[in-house]
């Protein structure tokens, strides 16, 4: 009679490899944070300056700092601020509108800071806020 032979199998240790694989690959997909990255195409100064009607519609990811409040609204809470934006191919900074919605008062917006926005660019050029965080 053959005697079976115990102990760890081949088939034992491609099993625990696959199960770690699976394990690890199901970590990655499922519980990793997805919330660091804002949705969009990152912003071009010198593009918005030369054709802004080209952008409308469109959402992008904008990085500057607020250079003045320009409107506040009482009815819903909606500001208008101006917003310094770099480029490379440009010499200077470029002053943008930005609304930042009613949905965004409770967040502290000064002159001087930096913030990262993902905005859609409206029909008559205004960045409008969709999501705010400060860099």
């Amino acid at each position: 009679m053959a005697r079976r032979r115990s102990g760890l199998q081949p088939l034992h240790l491609a099993g625990a490899v696959a199960f770690l694989a699976l394990a690890g690959g199901a970590y990655w997909l499922f519980a990793r944070d997805k919330g660091d990255t804002l949705k969009g195409n990152p912003f071009s100064a010198s593009q918005y300056q030369q054709n802004y009607i080209g952008m409308r519609g469109n959402k992008y990811v904008v990085t500057g700092t607020i250079v003045r409040q320009l409107s506040f609204s009482s009815i819903n809470s909606a500001r208008l601020f101006s917003m310094e934006v770099k480029d490379d191919s440009l010499a200077s900074p470029l002053p943008v509108p930005v609304l930042v919605p009613s949905g965004f008062s409770s967040m502290n917006i000064q002159v001087g800071q930096e913030f990262q926005m993902s905005v859609l660019v409206d029909k008559v050029g205004t960045l409008i806020a969709e999501d705010i965080r400060k860099s």
